[in-house]
């Protein structure tokens, strides 16, 4: 028989924003904490205010505009959240004091939400049922390639004009780009239902469930779980690598991870089709936690770059499965506040696995740590068995 048609105009428009939105993340994530060290002589802490904002700022936006996407509709939201991005960017180039860069982060995680969120379900109402699982690895992949490329560049770009102007000038242009693109969005319509819905009624009804789509709670709490181990390399590889003596091979470990999601999404994800998702993701699962024990005894060069290709493995096609199987199981009139909990989920593990990890390590060190987050890779195992697994043979 023959497949449903994969490739659209929309899709690969979704997939452009899906990049964009993530290099501006990454573009300045990566060195915002010590932009503001250098520019404005604040001490560490209160530096790494600049990524808690942004983070607390995309968690209280995804919770409270999830349901707001399905209403609006996914083009218009998508068309708001890329205009505030932009916006958000164009304002890093205007001279400021601290607290105003921290009101900046805040607007710009806000319209960075926004627009992944909307992109994610755009994706799911454009991609036929049939091929959720590839066309959503498809379309992650573009997270992946900014996870590579936007941090080279920002280092790149600081490093070549020895300014961080030119780094938020790059960022503004992405931006830009993605806002230029949203005219060429055509989303099927939504369930109109959605959009003649008392918010306020749905909260008396519902509690919690007007804000996040209870049902995808469980299959999102194994990504937090992966994304707290992902949270111990983006933040401490590099020093781990430092203490290690491997300075010089560090820089390919993000390079490694990319091109793995790269190579590996687009077959697990025509797996998952076919066979569904416990036929892969057990596996995935597992690659996670070797991936971490190799790390905690990263002894040279070779073993760092094997963890980091077990760990891209591991991390990323979890990620693409888990939003694949939300996709598929959740009506269209509610994929916004599905999505906006998915990013939810993700965005609990990247913003808290900071804190627990660094207040760890000066227990049991970096080795030590890195064989704990093995260990919560175990935890996902067995969360998603029960949580998911088991009632999807």
């Amino acid at each position: 028989m023959e497949q449903p048609k994969l490739w659209s105009r929309s899709l690969i428009v979704l997939m452009v924003l899906n990049f964009c939105s993530a290099m501006s993340f990454w573009l300045l994530n990566v060195k915002i904490t010590q932009y503001s060290i250098d520019t404005y002589g604040v001490a560490e802490s209160a530096a790494g205010l600049g990524i808690t904002v942004y983070v607390i700022s995309a968690l209280l936006t995804r919770m409270f505009f999830g349901r707001r996407i399905d209403v609006w509709g996914v083009k218009r939201s998508v068309v708001i959240g890329s205009a505030i991005n932009a916006c958000g960017m164009l304002l890093y180039l205007v001279p400021m004091g601290f607290v105003p860069l921290l009101c900046v982060r805040f607007f710009h995680g806000l319209g960075f939400a926004i627009m992944s969120g909307a992109a994610a379900a755009g994706a799911a109402l454009v991609l036929p049922p049939e091929r959720y699982g590839e066309g959503i690895g498809y379309y992650s992949m573009m997270q992946a390639l900014a996870t590579g490329i936007g941090p080279f560049v920002a280092i790149m770009l600081t490093n070549t004009f020895g300014t961080y102007r030119s780094m938020f000038i790059c960022a503004a242009i992405v931006s830009m780009l993605a806002l230029l693109a949203t005219p060429l969005l055509s989303i099927p319509n939504q369930n109109r239902a959605a959009r003649h819905v008392d918010f306020l009624a749905e909260i008396r009804e519902k509690g919690i469930g007007a804000f996040i789509q209870i049902s995808v709670v469980p299959i999102a709490s194994v990504l937090f779980l992966v994304y707290l181990g992902y949270a111990g390399i983006i933040s401490f590889v590099t020093t781990y690598a430092h203490v290690r003596g491997l300075d010089e091979v560090v820089s390919f470990f993000f390079v490694v991870y990319a091109i793995v999601i790269l190579i590996s999404r687009p077959p697990i994800g025509r797996r998952v089709d076919r066979r569904g998702e416990n036929s892969t993701i057990y596996y995935c699962l597992i690659l996670f936690v070797f991936g971490f024990v190799l790390l905690a005894f990263a002894s040279n060069g070779v073993i760092l770059l094997l963890s980091a290709a077990l760990l891209g493995v591991g991390i990323g096609a979890t990620q693409s499965i888990v939003q694949a199987v939300i996709a598929r199981d959740t009506p269209s009139s509610e994929q916004g506040k599905a999505n906006s909990t998915f990013f939810m989920s993700m965005d609990l593990g990247s913003g808290l696995g900071p804190v627990a990890i660094g207040a760890i390590i000066p227990l049991i060190d970096y080795s030590g740590s890195y064989l704990l987050l093995a260990a919560v890779g175990l935890v996902a195992i067995a969360d998603y068995h029960f949580s998911h697994g088991r009632h999807h043979r």
